[in-house]
């Protein structure tokens, strides 16, 4: 396999229409659309996670898309060596793939590798856990603000697992966890073309609070108590699921929970453009771009 193979990554917010361009993409190159986002993964999770729907799916192929169960722990390590060896299948009978997704952590150890971290401590992990345990993620979330603010702006603020290991490594290594994440990228035998949506903050706040509201004439609502047997796993502690936990615990209401679905969304979109912003080698488009995106990739990979 040489660099004559290509990625195409498709990034961005969430709501930002990542789906609709993938599709288009892969379309227009004949390739197929391995998914970025770590919680469509899991095939209990469908509203919650904006999951393309059926007629998404038949237009494309597409990998990483309900292929795992939330009862089967999966890590981004897990996920960087079944996309490298899945690329390495595709790469044999054609030249381009697609990734598209908003885990700015799938995305990079996809293509640039994981950081190397130092070893953790028994003693970090037990106070860490403890931390847990005592607090619950509020508890989590204030320890690392104070340990690394720098990673707290960009982590996903609503996922245990993620807050877990970054304090584990600032608790073990006595430095922040954010800087770790500054190795050079590992060489991959492709070529990488990254592409980011963006599009005015109110219009995609707006997309946002509307695709909420459609979640839950869906069956969000639903779908969430189906799943709150489950409601302890590192996949379900995320956005549009967590809430509604809380509204079945009756600590909340069902008006509260839909409120504090839209914000907690509205601000991990907010996190994600960060993400994003913070690496140079993003091409950025507006939503409404999609011809100029396929004359630019197409210029790119003529090269």
């Amino acid at each position: 396999m040489s660099n004559t193979k290509h990625l195409i990554v498709i990034g961005g917010p969430t709501a930002s229409g990542k789906t609709a361009l993938a599709i288009t993409v892969a379309q227009h190159f004949n390739a197929p659309i391995l998914s970025a986002d770590s919680r469509q993964f899991y095939k209990e999770m469908t509203i919650g996670t904006a999951k393309p729907d059926q007629n998404e799916l038949d237009q494309a192929t597409h990998y990483f898309i309900n292929s795992h169960s939330v009862t089967q722990p999966y890590t981004v390590s897990d996920y960087e060596k079944d996309a490298l060896v899945l690329l390495d299948s595709i790469f044999t009978k054609q030249d381009v793939a697609v990734l598209a997704g908003g885990s700015g952590m799938f995305i990079k150890a996809l293509c640039e590798g994981l950081d190397d971290f130092p070893e953790v401590t028994e003693k970090a992990r037990v106070e860490v856990e403890g931390i847990f345990a005592e607090q619950g993620i509020n508890g989590l979330q204030r320890v690392l603000e104070a340990a690394d603010p720098n990673y707290y702006k960009t982590v996903d603020l609503h996922n245990p697992r993620r807050l877990i290991r970054a304090l584990t490594i600032c608790k073990s290594s006595g430095m922040p966890y954010s800087s770790f994440l500054n190795n050079s990228p590992k060489e991959r035998p492709f070529t990488t073309h990254y592409i980011c949506l963006n599009m005015p903050r109110e219009q995609l706040y707006e997309r946002i609070n509307q695709r909420v509201e459609i979640m839950f004439e869906k069956g969000l609502l639903e779908e969430a108590r189906v799943l709150l047997p489950y409601k302890e796993l590192p996949a379900l502690q995320t956005v549009g699921y967590a809430e509604l936990f809380d509204y079945f615990a009756g600590q909340i209401d069902l008006e509260m929970a839909t409120e504090l679905i839209k914000r907690n969304s509205r601000r991990y979109a907010k996190r994600q453009l960060t993400w994003f912003r913070k690496a140079a080698h993003w091409k950025w488009f507006e939503q409404t771009e999609e011809q100029q995106v396929l004359a630019y990739l197409q210029k790119r990979i003529s090269l």
